[in-house]
């Protein structure tokens, strides 16, 4: 009988350790950039930068990116793209990218949801539009 607590302590104490893993998100229109919430249509690549905090070697993190609404482009709340990464413990410079359609980004508001080993723990949100006319210095 006092084994199978033992058993059941060393699985409580993995169960909780599991649940201590954090994710932190940022977008990104270059691998080491700026924070960005707006993108053109032309972004080449839209970046996920992430870090973790309580990763473990082998655990899986994925990013799915989801078309929130796109207008006529795709019904609202559609999985895009969908991309995985196999972890060695924590980081504080992983990455996701997704690279630009044949037509270009469509027009609307996105967001990307970060998994660790299927539990959702972050979601990053950006919108794609047309740049903003330049002023001329007249």
């Amino acid at each position: 009988m006092r084994r199978i607590f033992v058993i059941l302590g060393a699985l409580g104490i993995a169960i909780a350790s599991a649940q201590d893993v954090s994710v932190t998100v940022r977008m990104s229109n270059e691998l080491a950039g700026e924070e960005v919430s707006t993108f053109p249509p032309d972004t080449d690549k839209i970046y996920v930068l992430f870090k973790t905090i309580g990763a473990k070697h082998g655990d899986k993190i994925r990013a799915v990116l989801i078309a929130e609404d796109v207008g006529a482009a795709a019904p609202a709340n559609t999985k895009v793209l969908e991309t995985n990464i196999d972890m060695d413990g924590d980081t504080d410079d992983g990455d996701f990218n997704f690279s630009k359609p044949t037509a270009g980004w469509p027009f609307g508001k996105y967001r990307v949801d970060v998994y660790l080993n299927d539990k959702l723990l972050a979601t990053a949100k950006f919108t794609v539009k047309a740049a903003a006319p330049k002023k001329s210095s007249d």
